[in-house]
């Protein structure tokens, strides 16, 4: 992108900040700010669009150059021309759709689930080695939450799904809040970056 492009797309996007953002304060702002969130709702749509053909394109030349993995790209194509072909005329809530949900995403999302469990297992045994007294509170919270959800924690000590509840009501509650809160003003200092023009994640620096 040449220096004047940058400038325009820069100019154009701190002008588009400063309309939708009063937007959802101020009523004056209501409708031009609900006009170029349509427009953007547009854009949207065609880079969908961009997106998919540069998708086929390049997996077509993978096909046609025989690159590696190339059957992939054959599975892909396969997979896309399918769910547009069956699920495409009537939407997603057609029956066709409802299908391919059911019968295709579903069960690979139980599967990637299922996957995710060992990673997570793995990862807690490693989590659980005791080097530090972070570590120590770390799996001394983590195995009092697992016996409390359990029934055998209450054999174990009744008062244990109790503590359970405490721990999951206030200290594990507060660390959430706290992470919210960061990455709420995280986004606020993002965002005022953009609308000043200091980040300009819309347009190539280079």
């Amino acid at each position: 992108m040449t220096k004047s492009g940058r400038i325009i797309a820069t100019i154009v996007a701190i002008s588009a900040g400063i309309v939708v953002l009063p937007g959802y304060f101020i009523p004056l702002f209501g409708s031009p700010a609900q006009m170029l969130l349509g427009w953007a709702g547009i854009v949207i749509a065609f880079a969908l669009l961009l997106g998919v053909v540069n998708l086929l394109r390049v997996h077509f030349n993978k096909i046609k150059n025989r690159e590696k993995s190339y059957l992939y790209s054959v599975a892909l194509i396969a997979s896309l021309a399918a769910t547009l072909i069956i699920g495409g005329p009537g939407g997603p809530s057609s029956p066709g759709g409802r299908a391919i949900f059911e019968y295709v995403l579903r069960p690979l999302e139980s599967t990637i689930f299922a996957l995710l469990a060992f990673f997570i297992a793995s990862a807690a045994y490693r989590a659980f080695r005791i080097e530090s007294f972070e570590t120590f509170l770390f799996a001394a919270f983590a195995i009092i939450v697992l016996l409390g959800q359990v029934p055998a924690g209450y054999q174990l000590w009744p008062d244990l799904p109790l503590i359970k509840e405490w721990v999951m009501r206030v200290p594990a509650l507060a660390g959430a809040r706290g992470i919210l809160l960061g990455v709420a003003l995280g986004t606020i200092a993002t965002g005022i970056r953009v609308l000043l023009g200091a980040d300009r994640p819309y347009a190539d620096t280079e």
